[in-house]
């Protein structure tokens, strides 16, 4: 079976969409694969030009090689999402990365630069996360997560679970309104007790 990856976000010049087309065709010459990337911008042609150039470029988007999916609805996003076997987001400055966690609650494993969101909810356990130590480290930590996963059914499934997991323990609406309430309540105790203090201090 040819391992499936999937891109989702604008095609700008801060996702580096540039270095996981380079390490896409680094790794796809070890491994049989294909990449969907989704999603429009400024640099999309530039794109098609590059993956051209590395001879990925494939003709659909359930052949070996790279397709470009263009813009997609939310629940088309969700779908591709759902078929792929794991989500790659290259991005340098990504504060939030909310795919991510789209991904995560599917049981899809990640591989993300470290930095930024992906690396505050991505551990060792649900995905990989390459250190943005500079392009061509970017590109070759890119390419061999990409042959690691694609070689591994079993280790999808197990940073799948792992991510889906972690989700619903950290991360569901839920968890996260009893967390504020737990805060609100633990800012009016301490409030309750300086004002409490100051009392005794003016008698």
């Amino acid at each position: 079976a040819i391992a499936s990856f999937v891109y989702m976000g604008r095609l700008v010049d801060w996702k580096r969409v540039d270095l996981l087309l380079r390490a896409f065709a680094r790794a796809s010459a070890q491994v049989r694969m294909r990449l969907v990337i989704i999603g429009n911008g400024a640099e999309e042609a530039t794109l098609r030009d590059l993956a051209r150039q590395l001879n990925v470029l494939a003709p659909v988007d359930t052949s070996p090689g790279v397709a470009f999916a263009g813009w997609l609805s939310q629940a088309q996003c969700a779908q591709r999402l759902r078929d792929s076997d794991c989500l790659v987001l290259p991005s340098i400055l990504e504060c939030g990365g909310a795919v991510v966690l789209e991904a995560m609650a599917m049981g899809k494993p990640v591989i993300a630069t470290a930095w930024g969101g992906p690396l505050d909810y991505l551990d060792a356990s649900c995905g990989i996360l390459v250190p943005p130590s500079g392009a061509d480290a970017l590109v070759e930590g890119l390419a061999a997560a990409m042959v690691r996963l694609a070689a591994s059914p079993q280790e999808r499934a197990a940073l799948g679970g792992a991510g889906r997991a972690k989700v619903l323990r950290e991360y569901d609406w839920d968890v996260k309104v009893a967390r504020v309430l737990e805060i609100y309540a633990e800012a009016m105790g301490r409030s309750e007790r300086e004002s409490s203090g100051k009392r005794n201090v003016r008698r």
